[in-house]
């Protein structure tokens, strides 16, 4: 099977997940790809999709990325500003799944949170200011993601993915 590991990093937080996924994969048929650098989308049997979420989405070049995938299996991997709790994560993939391609088959997410750009916490603050003591805890505790433990989770995420199509 190929693979292509697609990717958008704004802060480097999901490239960081991006690489280890890469690595991960025990085959030598695998590409990476960083879609800010290289806009080709390349073929192949299963992508794994990473991004960072901003307003409960997806950029619209990611959304680009999902509409040239055909004839393959998906997984995407997710970096966000918020605690990535269960509930979350189900909010975000009821939300992405207007941008997921129709004909092939959802293999599941991998979320992690990431270290949140000032620039970007001075946005959240401002579109929820009633909640700003919360988002201050939070982007201390994003401070530090992805650690280690993000790092490993990626790694068992991509070891899954291929165990679960039997590659």
């Amino acid at each position: 099977m190929k693979y292509a590991v697609i990717y958008q990093s704004k802060s480097g937080n999901t490239r960081l997940i991006a690489e280890k996924i890469y690595g991960a994969l025990n085959t030598e048929d695998k590409t990476i790809v960083d879609i800010d650098t290289e806009q080709d989308i390349p073929a192949a049997d299963v992508y794994l999709i990473g991004f960072g979420i901003h307003g409960y989405s997806c950029s619209m070049d990611i959304s680009d990325v999902f509409e040239q995938i055909t004839g393959g299996k998906y997984a995407v991997f997710v970096t966000c500003g918020y605690v990535p709790t269960e509930q979350y994560k189900e909010k975000l993939e009821k939300n992405l799944e207007v941008w997921y391609p129709d004909e092939e088959e959802y293999l599941g997410m991998f979320l992690c949170q990431g270290n949140v750009e000032s620039d970007r916490r001075k946005i959240m603050i401002s579109q929820m200011p009633s909640k700003e003591k919360e988002m201050q805890q939070m982007f201390r505790l994003g401070n530090t993601h992805p650690d280690e433990e993000d790092l490993e989770n990626a790694v068992d995420f991509a070891i899954k993915i291929q165990a679960e199509i039997g590659d």
